[in-house]
């Protein structure tokens, strides 16, 4: 199933702004002192300051960039109004632009402007079709980009499969939901369950990334974005060919890691491998791999060794640089189920015929159950006490 296209243009978001106390109408005189502006910068879907944000004043060539805490601050605003635009990857992500009302500048005063991006919830009810919400209440947003050139991609379909279990046949039926990127690489995948453990991958062209993990934990909206490789030049077909080379990846990528175990130690002689390809090396005494000529794009790597839990990280790989990973194993314990072990002497009675005499009736059966009941000194008195059996003493035990 396929999700329905929202929009081919990015959607905008005007933003009301906190202010501060408002400043009058008038515009200031040329020789008047510039404004300050500061704020604070928050990305509601991830639930953190939004780190790295570009706040731009449209009109000028100023931009402050968020920190770590969100916070931003900037000088020499020239006075009078002014709309902010909040740049950030997310946000490219997401195919939206948050915009500000006007905000009045006064001259020689601070303004303050808190800026945010809609809630995960509210995202997914403005952006997707009431009718794919009836399906699930959950959607994943992203972009796709070549991972060689940096632009976006338009016309890839990205799919997500998860498994649910049919409880009528106990046993698990794979979902899919698909959509085919805008001309801005976005893609917006409605109508997902809120919880669920899934693979999204992305097809254009005829190249495939690799099958990228991701997770919902009662979560309306999760990002995701992607990348494919770009198209390997092939030899041109001979007139009358008509099965020309089948499309192959740009394969020059190159990947380099470290794989370390529980405490931090590195792990040598670890197997790593690029999921879905012939790629994978052995790591060396100091936990290291590499592994060249790889496809570019999103893809999976993982490692395995014995008594640690495999793990496997996504990766973006590209052949503009060398991509690095260092992937972290748990100890692994093994809990083996308890077997139990019979000694079965049947066969052997069998053989002998003991078994069909016993049922006849032919003979004396000294077994365990008799010899229990006697309580014999020593065997041989048990053997005393069947009937036609003389037992003489040598004077030795």
């Amino acid at each position: 199933m396929r999700t329905a296209p929202i929009s081919r243009r990015a959607l905008i978001l005007v933003l009301g702004a906190v202010l501060a106390p408002a400043v009058g109408a008038q515009q200031a005189p040329p020789a008047a002192k510039p404004a300050s502006l500061s704020g604070f910068a928050y990305d509601s879907v991830r639930g953190r300051p939004m780190d790295g944000a570009q706040i731009l004043v449209q009109g000028t060539s100023l931009v402050a960039v968020a920190g770590a805490d969100g916070k931003f601050h900037l000088d020499s605003v020239p006075p009078g109004p002014h709309r902010l635009q909040a740049v950030q990857p997310i946000l490219d992500s997401l195919g939206i632009q948050l915009v500000t009302p006007p905000v009045a500048f006064a001259a020689g005063k601070a303004t303050a402007v808190n800026i945010s991006t809609p809630s995960s919830g509210s995202l997914v009810h403005m952006l997707c079709p009431a009718a794919w919400l009836t399906r699930g209440p959950a959607a994943l947003f992203g972009r796709v980009r070549n991972a060689d050139t940096d632009q976006p991609v338009s016309k890839a379909r990205v799919s997500v499969v998860w498994y649910e279990i049919d409880f009528t046949k106990l046993s698990k039926v794979p979902r899919l939901r698909e959509a085919v990127t805008q001309p801005d690489g976005t893609y917006r995948i409605c109508g997902l369950p809120a919880s669920f453990d899934g693979k999204v991958q992305v097809d254009h062209a005829g190249l495939k990334s690799g099958d990228v993990p991701v997770t919902f934990q009662n979560s309306a909206l999760e990002v995701r974005s992607l990348s494919v490789a770009s198209v390997a030049p092939v030899a041109v077909a001979a007139a009358g060919d008509t099965n020309p080379p089948p499309r192959r990846a740009v394969a020059t990528a190159r990947l380099v890691g470290r794989v370390l175990g529980t405490s931090g130690a590195p792990v040598a002689g670890a197997r790593v491998q690029l999921e879905g390809t012939v790629h994978s090396a052995n790591t060396s005494a100091d936990g290291t791999f590499v592994l060249d000529s790889l496809p570019s794009g999103s893809q999976v790597v993982r490692a395995m060794y014995i008594g640690f839990t495999p793990v496997e990280q996504a990766v973006e790989l590209s052949a503009r640089d060398t991509t690095q990973v260092t992937l972290q194993m748990q100890t692994q314990v093994a809990t083996l189920p308890t077997v139990v072990t019979r000694a079965q002497q049947q066969s052997g009675l069998d053989a002998v015929g003991f078994t069909q005499r016993e049922k006849m009736g032919f003979g004396y059966f000294l077994d365990t159950k008799t010899i229990d009941r006697m309580q014999p000194t020593r065997f041989t008195d048990a053997l005393a006490a069947i009937p036609g059996i003389h037992v003489s003493q040598s004077g030795y035990d």
